[in-house]
């Protein structure tokens, strides 16, 4: 770009803006950025490096506007306290069929540690779940401001199913402890159980980031 001058002289070239100058003024036009690729969002002024989570070069960066909400409320969001809290009830499920599957093929001696072990998570499953459904009713309030909408009602039943195959376990290892005579039905709970973890997990994805969202589609 060219300016006159006002001495009559001939005209001079515009000095290119700073880097500095450039990169603030994209900070000042939007604070964050999300990777078309993954879905990842990052902090705006570090739209000129990779994306951190799949590695593709800047140019995958576009502008992003979350939505406007309360402070308290996204800092408690933010936390992603359902996210973590489900993790555990889904490795409890897996470990209840998993566990007495492994202690029926192999020594005696090992077995019965095994099957013990069973026992303790089979216990405590019912209070995993519980912290689980919980975590996800009161983020899915705080998210949405509702949980009448049909995925939310869905996702909220089958939690109650999901809790009571864990109390059927739970008192099954309570009254008896889970041993050979009792092993293959703590398989089957157990299976049985972890197919609703793993179908609510896969709900709880699709109303994070959308059933086709690049979060969901990798």
């Amino acid at each position: 770009m060219e300016t006159p001058t006002t001495n009559g002289n001939a005209p001079t070239a515009t000095p290119p803006k700073p880097a500095v100058a450039e990169k603030m003024e994209k900070k000042i036009a939007t604070e964050y950025v999300i990777c078309r690729v993954c879905g990842y969002i990052e902090k705006a002024d570090e739209a000129d490096k990779p994306c951190p989570a799949c590695g593709f070069p800047s140019t995958v960066w576009m502008e992003y506007k979350p939505r406007k909400m309360n402070a308290q409320r996204a800092k408690l969001l933010g936390l992603h306290l359902h996210p973590i809290a489900v993790h555990f009830p889904i490795v409890g499920s897996t470990l209840s069929f998993a566990l007495p599957l492994l202690a029926l093929l192999v020594p005696y001696t090992l077995a019965f540690r095994l099957f013990d072990f069973t026992t303790l998570v089979a216990m405590v499953l019912p209070l995993l779940v519980l912290v689980g459904a919980v975590s996800g009713y009161i983020g899915g309030k705080m998210r949405y401001k509702t949980t009448t909408a049909s995925a939310l009602k869905k996702k909220m039943y089958l939690s109650i199913i999901y809790f009571v195959l864990s109390l059927i376990q739970s008192y099954m290892a309570w009254t008896s402890g889970i041993h050979v005579d009792n092993a293959l039905i703590m398989i089957a709970l157990g299976i049985v159980s972890s197919v609703f973890a793993a179908v609510l997990g896969k709900m709880g994805s699709y109303l994070f980031a959308g059933r086709f969202g690049p979060y969901t589609a990798g």
